[in-house]
């Protein structure tokens, strides 16, 4: 050990004297003329000799210093991911104006990756009394989300609380606030905060206020107010993202407060041509259980019949899929490679494929969407890195830069394909669990019908009266709608607006 120490001293040592500058200058004043360099613009050069400084023995005192710096020379030279790693270094073992100098810095550049996730292994060491005062409310927004991500919901409340309401992305905070009380089953309050977050936006179609809504709409079911959540998901405007799943969500409300009737409007919303493509097997057996109930046998066997012709074969390719999949890197790699072709769907090296509708499902995943784009940042970044000067490149902190950029694609790409294939494994099992249903749905049509024979047989009137025939759908014409009968159009102004006017069949 001793002589490996003499060793690492005289290598230093020569490192020191193979420099002209050092035989001049102490090091206080070589490091002052690199600074220098650094504050001119001369990033290219002052990046390598900060980079060299920052592992002499000679400047150990000066470390901090020398990192920080070389963070805003990665920075001026769009070396995101470079930067953060000195920002980070500093956090973890300085204090006071560096610490803080850092935070601002560090908070830059996750601004620019769009993922906040970076901060949470910071969490516990950073306090609150070091923030810098430009970026506190930032902090306890990113620091509140890590906690909600852990579950900790009591210490991410505690985060949201401390933001103020100037900070830029206040309304984030309240619809995570009410996203923490909702999932403390303290659904008054949460129902409070969403509707204040709605109230605050401006524009009917704006993607706050619908959020907003939607989360209201929820909560509300979640408290089992049925009736007010229903008219909460009827505003949602039908030209957003959210009005296709407040359909999909709003027909359970109308299975649990019984209007069957109501529910098969939306289901032939969902079916329509212009909803084709989305993955959406739960509302066809959903379907299929109401027409059960009202003893329409002949449209149910179609719907069964339907969600077999499209879901079975999905069933199939997942099953494949995985089989396929030997590492998570290859999931990744078939991903990034088909994004010019995504809709035709995912193409494997084997002939196997995913089809639209399960690709759709794993683009919906928040933490693979941020993986993609963190992962386009980072190859951005090695693009970069290979465009500067030989010299650079050849040299230690060239060296460096390439070495760590490669380990952190690496490690994103295994990240990333890990969110593919749990995404496949939870469609397989959604897919698996439905099929079951369907199969316990065929055995009660056919039962169904052998009781619906015999009582023909018998000459039993069947009473002809819709279940909910009572139950008022003035909401429609209020709003200045019409009902619209379906017929396989796929018009936006109709989606929603279909009325369903078979009757049931049963006694």
């Amino acid at each position: 050990m001793i002589k490996k120490i003499v060793i690492f001293i005289l290598l230093s040592s020569l490192c020191l004297s193979s420099s002209p500058a050092f035989s001049r200058v102490s090091p206080r004043t070589y490091l002052r003329k690199v600074v220098n360099i650094i504050e001119k613009g001369n990033y290219i050069l002052g990046s390598r000799e900060l980079y060299r400084l920052s592992r002499l023995l000679a400047y150990k005192g000066k470390r901090i210093q020398i990192r920080y710096t070389l963070g805003i020379a990665f920075l001026e030279m769009k070396l995101y991911h470079m930067a953060s790693l000195q920002f980070v270094y500093i956090i973890r073992r300085a204090k006071g104006d560096y610490k803080k100098k850092a935070l601002e810095k560090l908070s830059l550049v996750l601004n620019y990756f769009e993922d906040d996730q970076l901060f949470c292994p910071l969490s516990s060491t950073v306090r609150a009394r070091e923030y810098p005062s430009s970026v506190r409310d930032q902090l306890n927004f990113y620091f509140g989300k890590c906690a909600f991500a852990k579950g900790d919901f009591n210490k991410a409340q505690s985060y949201f609380a401390k933001v103020g309401p100037q900070f830029s992305s206040y309304s984030k905070v309240l619809y995570y606030r009410g996203l923490s009380y909702a999932e403390q089953n303290r659904v008054k309050r949460s129902a409070n905060i969403f509707r204040d977050l709605a109230a605050m936006q401006e524009g009917i179609t704006s993607t706050n206020r619908v959020a907003a809504l939607m989360g209201l709409a929820r909560v509300l079911y979640q408290g089992r107010k049925f009736e007010d959540s229903i008219r909460v998901y009827r505003s949602i405007p039908r030209d957003t993202i959210y009005f296709h799943p407040s359909l999909m969500e709003n027909s359970w409300n109308y299975l649990r407060s019984g209007k069957f009737r109501s529910a098969l409007s939306n289901f032939q919303t969902l079916h329509s041509v212009f909803y084709k493509d989305h993955y959406q097997p739960e509302s066809f057996i959903l379907r299929a259980y109401v027409y059960l109930y009202i003893c329409k046998y002949y449209e149910m066997e179609k719907v069964l019949n339907f969600f077999n012709a499209v879901y079975l074969p999905v069933l199939k390719d997942v099953n494949k899929s995985l089989e396929w999949g030997s590492s998570y890197n290859s999931y990744m790699k078939a991903f990034l490679n088909s994004r010019g072709s995504r809709e035709q769907g995912l193409g494997f090296s084997n002939g196997g494929a995913l089809p639209k509708v399960v690709l759709d499902r794993v683009m919906q995943n928040d933490t693979f969407r941020s993986l993609v784009n963190y992962l386009e940042k980072l190859r951005e970044e090695k693009s970069l890195v290979e465009s500067f000067p030989s010299e650079w490149k050849r040299d230690r902190v060239g060296r460096n830069a390439a070495y760590v950029l490669n380990r952190r694609i690496a490690t994103t790409q295994k990240a990333g394909g890990k969110e593919i294939r749990k995404t496949l494994l939870e469609v397989r099992g959604d897919l698996k669990r439905l099929s079951t249903s369907e199969q316990y749905l065929r055995y009660d049509m056919l039962k169904g019908k052998r009781e619906f024979l015999k009582k023909k047989i018998r000459r039993k009137h069947l009473d002809k009266l819709q279940i909910d025939e009572k139950i008022s759908r003035g909401h429609y014409v209020q709003n200045g709608y019409e009902y619209w009968p379906f017929n396989g159009e796929a018009w936006l102004d109709e989606l929603g607006s279909y009325h369903y006017l078979g009757r049931q069949n049963c006694e």
